[in-house]
């Protein structure tokens, strides 16, 4: 089979995980010679890096799900592409994507899904049974978490675990003008997570659990990275618990990799998780990881090999594995190795664009042949 042209749908207002997800994947289809194109709302500030990377991208006001402008519209522009597999993040681009499937000669319609969550309603059912392929997941749990539900077919799911380009992590020593435009004391011990400040990240509770770690190692530093919508708030309980000097909000950035060389300890408290890039970063840079034990997590970190899983309702013991960590550089050492090695070995960006190019070729092949199944007795 030749190159296949791929439609990416997301119409997210922020920048996270799943976007870079798909910029990353995008180029490596392309390098891989498919044509990729991207929908996504107007003035998303991810769509010029996707274009940084030679990824055409249409802006669509992708305004509800059984709109039929936007049906129309979209419609066109995959005869226009000549597509022939649509991939969506969402489940009201489902419903959009596979109405208008409905006016184009139909492919295959794939939906990833990086939360456990369905809703046992009409629309749901319907559109998963008659709009759907196939689900791709980057988790078991998410995958059990959906075949739990009797109406959902087992089969229509497949796991491809996430994978990231490991070479920008390889070891280097940490630039101290970097750290000194942090404002990090010289000798501080640092405990850092890039997350988006939302409420599912938790850092509230990483904020409570602060004086004791303190408590324990008084070197430590802490660094936020990520923006979002609770910066104020958990700025203002900060500086109410006499911690911000102890804590460095960076905001959004873009130098990750040379983030991770300065950070000594990764710590991500989520709520919930479907499998986090974040977690496969710093590991990949050589640092241990002290995640909750929610979603795929415990498929990425081994409990006490190459970090620690806590449970959700357990801050004691999230402060108590930092803690550890913090004072003993030996171990610091030994669980970033192993991660770095774990990482290489399973979850490398070849290995899961491989997966996905293999299973987006055998799902459009199965549907190509059951439309020449369907149009062989009117042709006899």
């Amino acid at each position: 089979m030749n190159g296949l042209s791929l439609l990416f749908i997301n119409s997210t207002k922020r920048a996270s995980g799943g976007e870079y997800w798909m910029i990353q994947i995008g180029a490596e289809f392309i390098r891989r010679g498919h044509d990729v194109t991207f929908i996504c709302k107007p003035g998303q500030p991810w769509s010029q890096r996707a274009r940084d990377y030679g990824i055409e991208v249409f802006e669509h006001g992708l305004r509800g799900d059984i709109n039929l402008g936007a049906v129309a519209k979209l419609a066109f522009l995959m005869a226009r592409r000549k597509i022939d597999l649509i991939c969506t993040v969402f489940d009201r681009e489902v419903r959009l994507a596979g109405l208008a499937n409905k006016l184009f000669p139909s492919v295959p319609l794939v939906l990833r899904k990086v939360v456990p969550r369905v809703k046992d309603r009409f629309q749901y059912k319907a559109s998963y049974r008659y709009l759907v392929d196939k689900i791709i997941t980057p988790s078991h749990s998410i995958e059990s978490a959906l075949t739990r539900h009797r109406w959902f077919p087992p089969s229509m799911v497949e796991v491809i675990p996430n994978g990231i380009d490991i070479s920008p992590y390889a070891r280097l020593n940490p630039s101290r003008r970097l750290r000194k435009q942090l404002g990090i004391p010289k000798g501080r011990v640092i405990v850092g997570t890039i997350a988006d400040l939302i409420g599912s990240k938790r850092h509230d509770l990483l904020l409570e659990s602060l004086p004791s770690i303190l408590l324990f190692s008084p070197n430590v530093h802490f660094l936020w990275v990520g923006d979002g919508p609770m910066k104020a708030e958990l700025q203002h309980k900060a500086a109410s618990m006499d911690l911000m000097d102890r804590i460095t909000f960076a905001g959004f950035r873009r130098d990750i990799p040379e983030l991770l060389r300065h950070i000594d300890v990764f710590i991500l408290p989520s709520r919930s998780e479907g499998a986090s890039l974040a977690v496969l970063e710093a590991m990949a840079a050589g640092r241990p990881v002290v995640v909750s034990d929610v979603g795929g997590n415990s498929e990425l970190v081994i409990h006490g090999l190459n970090g620690f899983l806590f449970p959700l309702d357990d801050p004691v013991l999230m402060a108590q594995h930092i803690a550890l960590l913090v004072v003993n550089p030996r171990l610091r050492r030994k669980m970033g190795l192993e991660g770095r090695k774990w990482v290489e070995r399973e979850f490398t960006l070849d290995r899961m664009i491989s997966r996905l190019e293999d299973l987006f070729m055998r799902t459009v092949e199965i549907k190509r042949g059951r439309k020449k199944r369907k149009m062989e007795p009117i042709l006899q």
